[in-house]
């Protein structure tokens, strides 16, 4: 999904930086932050290289120039959830899918605008919403947040190592 390049700044942003992923959760996730807090979300997501690498992990953009059979993009795989399914379940697979990307479309907004209108988390059951798509969404997005930044942690923390050093360790690993 990355290309070096990408990876490399990963590790530049967000290796051994957990004050700059616990902040973006907490504005992802509708908290207050402090001014230290957002002037960090701010500068970091200036760059627009940033921005686009972060924001690919967090759900996935048709960008046509991925290398063939890593194409991502945030509709694909809602087939599997409304084939041959009832009218129903495709009404909640579509409906809360929508509301997930419209959700990751205003917490972007929020990396250069900190102060902008805050992402809802919270829940309540609503009369009108009797198929549970405000909860089917709400989880979702969470869920998507949650995996996104530990993805994007551990991939910043792995170390780099050449080909030499690869080949080196593996032969000491296997004289044991």
């Amino acid at each position: 999904m990355y290309n070096d390049k990408e990876i490399e700044l990963l590790k530049a942003t967000f290796a051994e930086n957990d004050f700059l992923l616990l902040a973006i959760r907490k504005l992802f996730f509708g908290g207050e932050l402090t001014d230290e807090q957002k002037k960090v979300i701010v500068a970091t997501f200036k760059s627009k290289e940033v921005r686009g690498v972060f924001q690919r992990k967090v759900y996935g953009l048709n960008n046509l120039d991925t290398p063939v059979g890593q194409l991502s993009d945030f509709w694909l795989g809602a087939e599997k959830q409304i084939f041959g399914a009832s009218k129903d379940t495709i009404k909640q697979a579509l409906h809360s899918k929508a509301r997930v990307l419209a959700m990751f479309e205003q917490a972007f907004e929020l990396l250069t605008n900190p102060d902008g209108e805050k992402i809802k988390i919270d829940y309540s059951i609503e009369e009108d919403d009797e198929l549970g798509i405000g909860l089917i969404a709400r989880n979702m997005y969470m869920q998507a947040i949650e995996t996104s930044i530990l993805t994007i942690k551990t991939i910043a923390g792995q170390k780099s190592e050449s080909v030499k050093d690869t080949v080196a360790r593996l032969q000491q690993d296997s004289t044991k």
